[in-house]
């Protein structure tokens, strides 16, 4: 269910402002109300201090260092490690860019040797002049027919000649195909420099492998710094009336008693309000304790249900289970998702991983039983019921319940819209709708499952009823947009009704990619004697376990693409729902939240 939620604002003498938004804090129950904060110095340096350690946190991150989950999390350690990696990453950017240009330098030194600068500048003081040139082949062996020079070719690279001329005039620019080297260093010091540069990169990167065990300390310090963050936002929030000031927000119904208790013993006075259609509070979803382990599915995908809107979390989980034991739909892999499941849970303690892996386990059984009556592990067929695995009619059977799903899913939206609508005409209306979609189901069996060309005559009577009911009840003819959306509301509902088709067509892919890896690997060993079975077998192991891994990657873009699809777009449009809501994220003190976490 979504929580009701009352307007708040609460008034305290601006001289208290602080101590009352830290009372308010560790209450831990008002949703502070969007708002633009005043500015201010304090504010705006933690929060590029906050933005710093979230670049340096990325950063140890991405090197992939199992953290030592044993170590403290204290603020002085988290701040120390922090203040350490972001030298040392200000100083490794320097060093990459350092190391970029002498590469540069010593691509193009390269062709030329280890010559000294300051040698060719001393010969020019005693009238021997040296030029360094680049030309073609033709045109340096023309300069090694002159007299009055001295030619020494130095390398040969891309049918290009590097040589020196030596002569004791000066030669005019025009004369010579000269090349300057791009600074006056020697190549071996800038190898020299090369070698330095990247043995303290390496340096570096092992001082930040090692912070980067210390990960979790850095991500309580940046923790610590957005709590304060949000304090000193939430202080910028606050408007000023001479003595007074006040903070506005959203709390939930039964939290009212604990605020007003709070503002008797502080001082504080109280505007509590009922919720506006003008207002736009957060929704808090308050899921029953059995059936919360569908959330992490909910935060996996970023959508939570508007404030007005309904709450179908049960709903959707019932449907997306069996949408995910369909689609993934083989037992082998239930099973070894099920394994998978068992030892996270004996091996990962804590209460953040408790609903996801409930949720897995629930994922594992269901594909393990629908793979089981459909006789598929691993690509293999096996025994099933013969509703499932008979040839003859698995595949009709299998489409005629994908239909039947989309139509108890599509109907219970509606007929759940009915009974919160409180208006007889709009219950109708939604009944109506309800009526067609059984209308959808009977002719999509007859053009799609069965296609016997006889139409049952019931579904006539579904039609007529139905579409009387939506004409009477449910559309406002005086709006424009209500009228003309209307023949496209009803192409909708039976494309949606077409659209759980996909359960059938993305299980049975999968199964069809597992078969065939199976029969690739099983035509190479019946093909092969001798040594070369051993190497088809080792071989075709290898091919299995790649194949199949595939396969489990595809299935689970699958249930992605289309079991979720099917419950956040097409049941979500037939029951109304947006996901246009804004999580309910109370005021509190998250410094002890994660002490009572641990």
């Amino acid at each position: 269910m979504i929580v009701p939620m009352k307007k708040v604002s609460i008034l305290c003498l601006a001289t208290e402002k602080d101590e009352a938004l830290k009372r308010i804090r560790d209450l831990g129950v008002l949703h502070v109300e969007e708002a633009p904060a005043a500015p201010s110095s304090d504010r705006e340096e933690l929060q590029r201090l906050a933005d710093n350690v979230e670049k340096v946190r990325y950063a140890l991150v991405a090197r992939k260092v199992s953290t030592d989950s044993s170590a403290k999390n204290n603020s002085s350690s988290g701040k120390q490690i922090f203040a350490e990696a972001d030298k040392l990453l200000d100083k490794l950017t320097t060093l990459d860019k350092s190391l970029e240009t002498l590469l540069r330098v010593r691509e193009t030194l390269s062709p030329w040797g280890d010559f000294s600068p300051e040698l060719i500048r001393q010969l020019r003081e005693q009238n021997i002049f040296v030029y360094l040139c680049v030309t073609s082949e033709k045109e340096f062996t023309a300069f090694t027919q002159r007299d009055d020079l001295i030619c020494q070719r130095i390398s040969t690279q891309k049918n290009k000649v590097y040589f020196a001329l030596i002569a004791k005039t000066e030669l005019a620019e025009k004369e010579l195909p000269e090349v300057t080297p791009p600074n006056d260093s020697r190549l071996g010091e800038v190898v020299t420099q090369i070698t330095d540069t990247r043995q303290q990169r390496e340096s570096i990167n092992r001082r930040l492998n090692e912070l980067a065990t210390h990960l979790p300390d850095v991500e309580n310090y940046l923790q610590q710094l957005t709590g304060k963050v949000e304090f000193l936002t939430n202080r910028d929030r606050m408007q000023d009336h001479q003595e007074i000031t006040y903070l506005k927000g959203y709390i939930p119904e039964h939290e009212v008693k604990n605020l007003s208790q709070a503002a008797t013993k502080h001082g504080w006075a109280l505007l509590i309000e009922k919720v506006t259609p003008a207002d736009q509070p957060p929704t808090l979803v308050k899921i029953p304790k059995f059936f919360r382990f569908i959330q992490p599915l909910f935060e996996f995908l970023g959508i939570t249900p508007g404030y007005r809107e309904i709450d179908v979390s049960i709903g959707i989980l019932f449907f997306f289970v069996i949408y995910f034991g369909m689609i993934l739909g083989d037992a082998g892999y239930g099973m070894l998702f099920l394994l998978a499941t068992l030892i996270a849970r004996f091996k990962l303690k804590g209460d953040k991983f408790k609903l996801p892996l409930r949720l897995l386990m629930v994922l594992s059984i269901a594909t393990v039983v629908w793979g089981g009556l459909s006789g598929n592990w691993f690509g293999i067929t096996l025994p099933g019921i013969p509703w499932l695995t008979d040839p003859a009619v698995k595949d009709q059977n299998i489409q005629f319940f994908c239909f039947l799903l989309a139509v108890a899913q599509l109907s219970l939206g509606h007929l759940w819209r009915a009974i919160i609508a409180g208006k007889t005409r709009k219950v109708l209306g939604q009944v109506g709708w309800a009526l067609l979609l059984w209308g959808n189901f009977f002719l999509t069996l007859e053009l799609v499952v069965y296609r016997t060309g006889i139409f049952p005559s019931f579904m006539y009577w579904f039609y007529g009823i139905g579409l009387a009911m939506i004409v009477s009840c449910d559309i406002n003819w005086l709006e424009p947009s209500e009228a003309f959306n209307f023949p496209f509301s009803l192409i909708g509902s039976f494309v949606d009704m077409l659209s759980y088709i996909r359960l059938f067509a993305v299980g049975m892919a999968g199964y069809y990619i597992a078969s065939s890896f199976n029969n690739m690997v099983g035509s190479m060993i019946n093909s092969s004697s001798g040594v070369w079975l051993v190497v088809a077998v080792i071989l075709g192991i290898v091919i299995l376990l790649l194949g199949h891994l595939l396969n489990i990657a595809l299935c689970m873009m699958g249930v992605l693409v289309h079991g979720v699809r099917l419950n956040v777009l097409e049941f979500s449009n037939h029951i109304g729902l947006t996901w246009s809501g804004v999580d309910f994220k109370p005021f509190k003190n998250k410094e002890v939240e994660t002490k009572n976490s641990k």
